[in-house]
């Protein structure tokens, strides 16, 4: 496993050489209650907060937890302490008595943890972003079809209700006129992860083989070991995978109708400039997207305006959102909310929604 790059890895496990002995079964097993259980692989911040809101649904039991860390996964059992604990993901989705995965864990399991979940018959709700790649993306997709499982990505602002009225506004009512450009923004200063001059000790609770799963094997000379993984390619995606895919999908869902799957072309600069820290994505970064119809710009920084500032640079629209250009004014969208301006900058109409949590 340390040794392989990770397209091998989810090749061989695609393959059958890492393989389940569950066979694929209908979801859901019967239990006492006629409940659906529900397992969570990675008991984290966005893990707890899956399990708090899976757990008000009616009909479902947080049947399973697993984490690779042992106080995180304490922690978990504290909280639901009539389920299943795992430290091991694969012992989880092997258990025939979870009908239903959610995973939670650092990017780089998304897209093996999922397949493997649907190869064991197991309908899946897993963290965005999918993938690091879209070959990755393409055989998540492939396993869904071919097990028949459902898979469903934690791009949650897609389930806010408030989406289809502004859809209607947009494009049904012309309530600005015709569509122009799209301006997205993900502007948020964030800290430096600094730079040790020596490896990252792992916690003796942690056990890190299986925390590091397809990812490569090398020294970490962050200071933290969680979460700051998002600025590391190894293991996630940078502040693109991290907020960026929440407003594009955004974009994708009410400006194109999910008519745009990928754009014709795509020019992007950007990098990781004042830190000298052991990030290595990008905290400053411009894209122009040409989608063959509706252009898109998306401008990404999380550095401060100025050197020890806490202050964003100055722009135009939301923090972390986007901007739809349209000839009669200008539509303002952000998560759980959004305004309509005419072309004087009044503000015409404002949308109310919740998340999509």
């Amino acid at each position: 496993m340390l040794n392989s790059t990770r397209r091998q890895f989810i090749q061989t496990g695609m393959a059958g050489g890492i393989t389940l002995a569950t066979a694929a079964q209908p979801v859901w097993s019967a239990n006492a209650n006629n409940e659906v259980n529900v397992g969570f692989i990675g008991c984290g911040g966005r893990g707890n907060i899956l399990m708090s809101a899976f757990s008000k649904v009616s009909g479902v039991t947080i049947g399973g937890v697993c984490d690779p860390d042992a106080e995180r996964l304490e922690q978990a059992k504290e909280r639901f302490p009539k389920a299943q604990a795992w430290t091991d993901l694969r012992d989880l989705i092997e258990d025939k008595s979870i009908d239903a995965v959610v995973i939670a864990t650092c990017n780089h399991w998304h897209c093996l943890a999922a397949i493997w979940a649907m190869e064991a018959g197991k309908d899946v709700y897993v963290e965005k972003p999918l993938s690091h790649s879209q070959w990755e993306g393409e055989q998540t997709v492939a396993a869904a079809e071919k097990y028949k499982r459902i898979c469903q990505l934690g791009t949650q602002q897609r389930s806010d209700p408030m989406q289809a009225e502004i859809k209607t506004f947009l494009h049904k009512e012309k309530g600005l006129g015709d569509i122009v450009s799209v301006q997205v923004n993900r502007v948020g200063v964030r800290s430096s992860i600094g730079k040790r001059s020596t490896p990252l000790l792992i916690p003796n609770d942690m056990d890190y083989d299986l925390w590091l799963g397809p990812a490569i094997d090398e020294p970490i000379f962050r200071d933290k070991l969680q979460y700051d993984w998002h600025w590391d390619w190894n293991t996630g995606s940078g502040e693109m995978g991290n907020w960026g895919i929440h407003i594009l999908d955004d974009v994708r869902n009410v400006v194109f109708r999910d008519a745009v799957k990928v754009p014709t072309r795509i020019q992007s600069i950007g990098g990781r400039v004042v830190w000298d820290d052991a990030g290595n994505t990008p905290n400053v970064q411009m894209v122009a997207m040409d989608t063959g119809s509706v252009p898109v710009q998306l401008q990404l920084a999380n550095i401060a305006a100025e050197p020890g500032g806490k202050k964003s640079p100055k722009h135009r629209g939301p923090g972390s959102g986007y901007i739809v250009q349209c000839s009669g004014g200008h539509y303002e969208g952000r998560r759980g909310s959004g305004v309509a301006f005419d072309r004087n900058g009044k503000e015409i109409r404002s949308f109310k929604g919740d998340s999509g949590n």
